[in-house]
């Protein structure tokens, strides 16, 4: 064997040069070691080579881009060279163990600072530390001050150690990405802290508590790991056996509803949606439950991935072996090391040494094995990574690598054939992947928006911005960002956002302190509640709830609060119509909204008092329903109507301009109705197409009814007051109409006896009348009849009335009016008119023009022969009944005047109101 061997690859050129470097640093990169502290798994590999190689000094050297780093040394060496004084920086271009017996006489070293200098080094030996990718990062070296040469077993120990020094390296770097993967994880578990997330073992032994769980039910984790979850149902759910029945379910159907009272840490109550889903090994089999919690909201399902075992780590890397043989060029085995027996379960190497080595590869591995083969007998290194079972039957992973034994003629004699067992390497690659998967599955699929950003500073540490990191498609669709806004900036994306929404994120961050906000996005009409956390360094995590709709319920309730405040103490009904139309109008943004009655027959609506937006003009007045749709026979009916766009629904597209001209594109009518009748309506309109919700259209409706409710209250109590002044004067009245008669009797009755029953039998009569005007128990009455019956008080003569007319019924609706009409007037005429002397007289005659339902009736009343008449200075109770209550009551029209002669009454009234309730009129 030669004792001065330094053969690499061939020249490279200056663009290969450039780009074995730069795949050097991103390889250096990805490892993150360069500039870290001793460890000992290092410390020990440079010990075992300084003893293995006979040598005083050992060094792991990488290599960077301008330097070469001693990541670890046994003896006195330097920690840290240029490149331009380096001789690893020869080593890494080779294939194989760099040997240099002298330097002194090897042209590449003999001017080297190292080798003229102090150090007065002589002897160098480095093998490459090559990546799986075979990108050479730096070497394992030893070295002396004296001219030295390595065994061909020390070389061998010096290429396995050089290969445990990269394991080594692949280990640290998977459980670094598994410890990440493991923050990200618990980020999200801990931002979500409207959800109770809980994990279990078999017996139902909780082993993990979220800040969700300890802000929902009050045990702080510390409090209730190791502790039977038990305790937060009530105790009639636990005595019942509600958890094992959950759990039970769980194993059996994969998941346990769970939707019921629980118990809090201070003995109250909640109610929660839930869910428990066992928690799997990775054979599949169940090691636990996971109970999902939210209290008294929606659920989720949410699955908690498993953290990884930092000791069981630790272990791998501990227990780690390479599986080092030798072979001959026909690839038959003639070596295997004792700790590669181990690792492949050989319990007698005699039994497998001389068979094939590609033979213990199947399908795809026994095609890399073999190419891995030609590689080495060319010269060159086969690298491949395939699965293989032991010996035993064990399938494991493997990292295999093939380099030539050169002879002394530096031809291959043998094959060195080196398998790193990274079967726990492939298991966390998997794990990492499928938490990777459950962890973007949760990101993506949860309906509520998260994101994690990063704080942006100016010179002056001033928070000015943030960069958005990550962001899921419910963030996105919520704040109505683009999907592709992770790694752009806040401004960059929104540049007029308020700087208050980045003053609280850099003080979540600042403070670590979490915070909870609102904020609206008017575009959307959406309120989110925002709960925002600090991650790491500058790096805080938010997620968004949609509140909007609670946002809305909240402005409905406080609108139907102020209704109620403003209607109880309202006692007009202009005022109560004008309340009502601001409240509703200023909740919906509407451009009007009010309240009107209604003439069904003409199909007019009469608005007094309407709330019109701010510029915006006044509907106030009289319309006609048809002007404006089709839609009134369902308002007749009773229904409300709904009309989203005017110009789109069929009711209302041929009126759609006749509408957009007082502003209206979107309607809400509720009738109201008296006894099967249409009388009123209660309306909101919009200037703008709108999709009317059900809970904003059951607002309007409850507000209609309220309307309807406090008028009618309004209209009772004035019925009442006219009620208790018509009591008052109906009393002064029979007062006076039992004196006159009284007198009247006395007058014209020759005796005592006469008198008393004259008298009696008027009293008798006058009580009829009463019964007549407030039975109204009768349905029609020949108007004659009612005539008769109302004056028989004051019939005490033949003579006294004299009534003429065609045959004509009064219908219950106009009877009780004219009766008390006709009182009135005889109480009046008794008292201060014809009635009043013993010689005066009344003519009632009454007409009827035409002889359909259209026509009018038109009666008269005449006094004759009573006290000269003067005009009253002052209108009185009874007056007032006659002129305006009474008669209009029955859609009449009342004229009194006061010639000297006598009074004299007229009055003109619909004849189909004359007959309400009763059948049509007929001549004869």
């Amino acid at each position: 064997m030669n004792a001065f061997r330094h053969e690499g690859r061939a020249t490279l050129s200056p663009l290969q040069v450039l780009a074995e470097r730069d795949r050097r640093q991103l390889a250096l990169a990805r490892y993150a070691i360069l500039d870290t502290a001793p460890e000992a798994e290092f410390d020990a590999i440079v010990q075992a080579a300084a003893a293995a190689c006979g040598m005083p000094l050992s060094l792991i050297n990488l290599i960077d881009i301008d330097r070469q780093w001693a990541k670890a040394m046994a003896g006195n060496g330097p920690a840290e060279l240029p490149l331009s004084a380096s001789i690893c920086v020869l080593a890494v271009e080779q294939d194989d163990v760099l040997e240099i017996p002298d330097a002194t006489k090897d042209p590449r070293t003999a001017d080297n600072p190292l080798v003229i200098g102090e150090a007065h080094l002589r002897f160098y030996a480095g093998a490459p530390l090559k990546t799986p990718a075979g990108v050479a990062i730096g070497t394992l070296c030893v070295a002396d001050d004296k001219p030295g040469q390595l065994t061909e077993a020390q070389r061998l120990i010096l290429r396995t150690l050089a290969q445990q020094v990269v394991t080594t390296m692949e280990l640290r770097r998977t459980l670094r990405q598994h410890q990440r993967s493991d923050h990200r994880s618990r980020a999200i578990l801990d931002s979500a802290i409207d959800y109770a997330i809980i994990a279990m073992d078999l017996e139902g032994i909780v082993t993990s508590w979220n800040t969700g769980a300890e802000r929902i039910l009050g045990w702080t984790p510390t409090e209730m790991c190791g502790q039977p979850a038990h305790v937060f149902f009530t105790e009639e759910d636990a005595r019942d056996g509600i958890p094992e029945r959950e759990m039970g379910a769980a194993l059996l159907h994969g998941r346990g509803n769970d939707e019921r009272w629980h118990r809090r840490k201070d003995g109250s109550r909640f109610y929660a949606l839930g869910e428990m889903m066992p928690l799997k090994d990775e054979d599949g089999a169940p090691e636990g439950f996971i109970k999902i919690l939210r209290d008294r909201t929606e659920q989720r399902l949410a699955a908690e991935k498993q953290r990884a075992d930092a000791e069981f780590m630790r272990s791998v890397l501990a227990s780690s072996a390479d599986c080092i043989k030798v072979l001959d060029l026909d690839a038959k085995l003639t070596f295997m090391s004792e700790g590669g027996q181990r690792v492949m379960e050989v319990s007698d190497f005699n039994a497998i040494k001389g068979c094939p080595w590609p033979s213990f590869w199947q399908g795809q591995g026994n095609a890399d094995a073999l190419a891995a083969l030609e590689a080495a007998r060319a010269g060159d290194v086969g690298h491949f990574q395939g699965s293989a079972a032991t010996m035993a039957g064990t399938p494991r992973w493997w990292d295999v690598q093939v380099t030539p034994m050169l002879d002394a003629d530096g031809r291959p004699e043998r094959l060195l054939s080196v398998s790193r067992d990274i079967t726990e390497q492939k298991a966390a690659e998997q794990r990492i992947a499928a938490s990777e998967v459950r962890y973007r599955g949760l990101f993506e699929g949860m309906h509520e928006g998260f994101h994690t950003g990063e704080i942006i500073r100016d010179a002056q540490g001033a928070a000015i911005d943030f960069r958005f990191v990550e962001v899921n498609p419910a963030f996105a669709k919520q704040s109505g960002l683009p999907a592709d806004t992770a790694g752009r900036t806040m401004r960059e994306v929104v540049p007029n956002i308020p700087q208050w929404l980045i003053d609280t994120y850099a003080r979540v961050v600042g403070t670590g302190e979490s915070e909870v906000f609102e904020i609206a996005v008017p575009q959307l009409s959406r309120t989110f509640e925002v709960r925002a956390r600090k991650s790491e360094g500058e790096r805080f995590v938010a997620m968004f709830l949609d509140i909007s709709e609670r946002k809305r319920e909240e402005e409905r309730r406080a609108a139907l609060i102020e209704v109620g405040d403003r209607l109880r103490n309202t006692s007009e009904r202009a005022e109560i119509v004008s309340a009502v139309a601001e409240i509703t109008g200023r909740m919906f943004g509407l451009s009007h909204a009010g309240y009107g009655a209604v003439d069904p027959e003409r199909e007019t609506i009469s608005i007094e008092r309407e709330w019109t937006a701010p510029g915006l003009t006044s509907i106030a007045g009289v319309h006609k329903f048809r002007d404006y749709g089709s839609y009134i026979e369902s308002l007749k009916a009773g229904e409300p109507v709904i009309i989203n766009d005017v110009s789109a629904d069929p009711r209302t597209a041929n009126d759609a301009a006749a509408l957009g001209a007082i502003d209206v594109r979107t309607l809400v009518n509720f009738p109201v109705m008296e006894r099967g009748r249409f009388v009123a309506i209660f309306y909101v309109t919009k200037d703008g197409p709108y999709a009317w919700s059900p809970e904003e259209i059951g607002f309007v409706s409850n507000v209609a009814d309220r309307t309807r409710a406090a008028i009618a209250r309004v209209e009772a109590e004035e019925q009442q007051r006219i009620i208790n002044l018509e009591l008052s004067h109906r009393m002064k009245n029979m007062l006076a109409m039992v004196q006159s008669i009284a007198t009247q009797t006395m007058r014209t009755a020759g005796d005592v006896d006469t008198a008393r029953n004259v008298l009696a039998a008027r009293l008798i009569a006058l009580g009829k009348s009463h019964d007549l005007l407030l039975g109204g128990a009768r349905s029609s009455t020949p108007l004659r009849g009612l005539i008769e019956e109302a004056l028989q008080p004051h019939t005490d003569r033949p003579d006294r009335f004299v009534i003429e007319g065609p045959a004509l019924n009064v219908g219950s609706k106009a009877a009780m009016p004219l009766a008390l009409m006709l009182h009135e007037l005889a109480t009046n005429a008794a008292k201060y008119g014809a009635l009043s002397t013993s010689d005066g007289r009344v003519m009632i005659r009454w007409t009827i023009d035409g002889e359909n339902i259209n026509s009018r009736v038109q009666l008269g009343w005449s006094e004759v022969g009573g006290p000269l008449v003067v005009p009253p200075t002052q209108t009185g109770f009874g007056t007032r009944l006659i002129g305006r209550g009474l008669a209009g009551s029955f859609g009449g029209e009342v004229e009194l005047s006061y010639p000297p002669g006598g009074v004299i009454c007229t009055i003109v009234a619909p004849l189909k109101d004359i007959q309400a309730g009763d059948t049509p009129y007929s001549a004869g």
